[in-house]
């Protein structure tokens, strides 16, 4: 659902609401649905509503909606199964309308997804706004997602319905020259095959993941990425919420990360403590991925190791322990003196 409103005059104010704002429906070939929607005017005028429907389907990665009416065939365009009651109608001051409508899927209707939006907009004259100004008026929209059975479609094996492309840490958090020094060194070993090397110089910000439905049917997918130590302790969680992907489509979910603060360094300003743990981490860790759809069953696991090495702090170490060494005698010295009665 969305909401676009523009400068209109300083007393009128339009404000739409709808409930539910998305239909999710398993239905058969040859089957029709009834279903409604109630339509809210929030201000305090009238407005004259008119509706339309679109089909709709998401860009890649971002999975942001695209209006789609290219497909005219009606066994797949969803828009051509759903016939609103009373497609015009005005909603007085406060007023609420339930409006109705049918989905009438196709005997021919092919299995898989099919998507539409039913568009709520809202028609206002000239004169509720304000002379020179732009006339964009509030638009809302109800997602309709079907899902196409058949009794005679064999299921899709688990592990080919969804598809993790890529999961692991931006390359531009890695130290990439050590990664690749290593993956040399493993290479002239005679029998050993060298893994994945993941090398970062502190705690990682966040990670990348990318989902490929390779589905006939949309999957809503959520879950929590965990990261634990060397010793097998938690060190932060962070929780993906569910997300929609269309069939055919790659996802991207954005994974920022914080490490938890331990508590002995609880009692240090919050900044402090965070620049701490976030540029201090040092050692091997683990990501362990875990995603799930309850509606299918599907559970997911991955897991990621990677390593810390903050070289720079390592570096600034060894040169202040041998400065210290080489002058020490003299430091010595001078403490004799300053603490001499």
């Amino acid at each position: 659902m969305w909401f676009s409103i523009t400068e209109a005059q300083e007393d009128i104010s339009p404000k739409l609401m709808i409930a539910p704002h998305t239909f999710e429906l398993d239905v058969f070939a040859g089957e029709t649905r009834k279903e409604r929607i109630k339509v809210y005017n929030q201000s305090d005028v009238a407005i004259p509503i008119s509706t339309r429907i679109v089909d709709f389907t998401a860009e890649e990665e971002s999975g942001y909606m695209i209006f789609d009416e290219s497909v005219s065939n009606p066994s797949i365009a969803a828009r051509k199964w759903i016939k609103i009651e009373n497609p015009k109608f005005i909603l007085d001051p406060k007023e609420v309308v339930e409006v109705k409508f049918s989905i009438e899927v196709p005997k021919d209707a092919e299995s898989g997804g099919h998507y539409a939006v039913i568009l709520f907009d809202a028609t206002l004259p000239d004169f509720y706004f304000k002379e020179d100004q732009p006339k964009v008026t509030p638009s809302l929209g109800a997602l309709v997602m079907l899902s196409v059975k058949t009794l005679n479609l064999e299921p899709t094996a688990e592990s080919q319905k969804i598809e993790i492309v890529e999961f692991g840490i931006p390359k531009e958090q890695k130290i990439k020259g050590l990664e690749e020094a290593i993956t040399t060194a493993f290479q002239i070993i005679p029998r050993v095959q060298a893994a994945s090397i993941n090398i970062v110089e502190k705690s990682p910000s966040g990670f990348t993941l990318r989902i490929k439905n390779n589905d006939i049917f949309h999957h809503k997918l959520e879950g929590k990425l965990l990261i634990s130590n060397m010793f097998g302790k938690k060190i932060g969680e962070m929780q993906i919420k569910s997300t929609t992907i269309l069939p055919g489509k790659i996802r991207k979910f954005p994974i920022e990360f914080r490490p938890e603060i331990p508590k002995y360094l609880k009692w240090l300003p919050a900044w402090f403590s965070n620049l701490l743990v976030q540029n201090a981490s040092f050692g091997s860790y683990h990501a362990v991925l875990g995603l799930s759809e309850e509606k299918e069953g599907l559970v997911i696991n991955q897991t990621l190791g990677f390593w810390a090495l903050p070289w720079k702090l390592i570096l600034l170490f060894v040169l202040i322990t041998a400065l210290f060494i080489v002058l020490r005698k003299r430091i010595i010295s001078v403490f004799r003196i300053l603490l001499k009665p």
